[in-house]
């Protein structure tokens, strides 16, 4: 199958006797086709209801532009949520670290009744630490 890509106003013939000229008009394009009477010309919707589909043609059609503009809308936040979130996880990482420090300061300066305190806030702040790796 030949694939082209025309710009408004411009055409393709095929063999001598058939002509096609694409125009754009706004989001749309129409079609005009030059042949011969006996030559049948029809919409693929209206040959399809028969069960016919001629070979080689895509299955699908291209996305419009509101789509386009919508799954780039769609990416984007989705971009932008996954990046305050890793955001999010280096500053809770950053502030396990601060508490991590001063735990250390607390039990240079704990009794022993103090310091099983201390290693009780150090088995939870594991806990949190596993927790925002998952």
């Amino acid at each position: 199958m030949l694939s082209l890509q025309l710009k408004s106003g411009e055409y393709l013939t095929i063999g001598d006797d058939i002509a096609v000229q694409v125009f754009q008009t706004g989001p749309s394009f129409r079609v005009s086709v030059k042949a011969p009477r006996e030559v049948p010309i029809l919409r693929g919707e209206v040959l399809e209801r028969s069960g016919q589909r001629p070979e080689g043609l895509r299955d699908r059609r291209p996305k419009s532009p509101s789509e386009k503009a919508r799954n780039a809308k769609n990416l984007d936040a989705c971009l932008q949520r996954r990046e305050r979130e890793t955001t999010a996880r280096k500053n809770q990482a950053n502030l396990l670290q601060n508490v991590e420090t001063v735990l250390d300061r607390m039990d240079e300066l704990a009794d022993t009744a103090a310091r099983r305190e201390i290693q009780a806030l150090r088995g939870r702040l594991e806990q949190l630490r596993a927790e925002l790796s998952a």
